[in-house]
């Protein structure tokens, strides 16, 4: 699947009510009568950003497989001097990700509601 902020054509920075509005824009420009594959696309995207922990996740694991493939296969050849590269062992994983979440988390700020005010005010 394409980057689904390039799909909708959105910011990666963008709120719940932007994305859903521009999803409905593009499905009224792109129905799934007349374009199936598109809508199809479309839809796929709007799933994978349809709220603020999805967009996270697609931040942190499908925008960025290039890094986080290298990032693993770094964290393999760690734990190996010679001969093939270990495997990952499951706390491994679950901490790289642990700290790519609080970094990404950290960089969006405060959780914001749809219209950008700040969430608990």
């Amino acid at each position: 699947m394409r980057d689904p902020f390039t799909v909708l054509g959105v910011a990666d920075d963008a709120g719940d009510a932007e994305i859903r509005r521009r999803y409905l824009a593009l499905v009224r420009d792109f129905p799934p009568d007349r374009a199936p594959e598109r809508f199809q696309e479309l839809r796929a995207a709007y799933e994978a950003l349809s709220d603020e922990r999805k967009r996270l996740a697609t931040k942190l694991l499908h925008t960025n497989s290039a890094a986080l493939s290298r990032l693993s296969m770094d964290a393999l050849r760690a734990g190996s001097t010679d001969g093939p590269p270990a495997r990952a062992t499951r706390q491994t994983v679950a901490a790289l990700l642990a700290e790519g979440i609080a970094l990404a988390s950290r960089e969006q700020g405060p959780p914001r509601t749809g219209d950008g005010r700040q969430r608990g005010r």
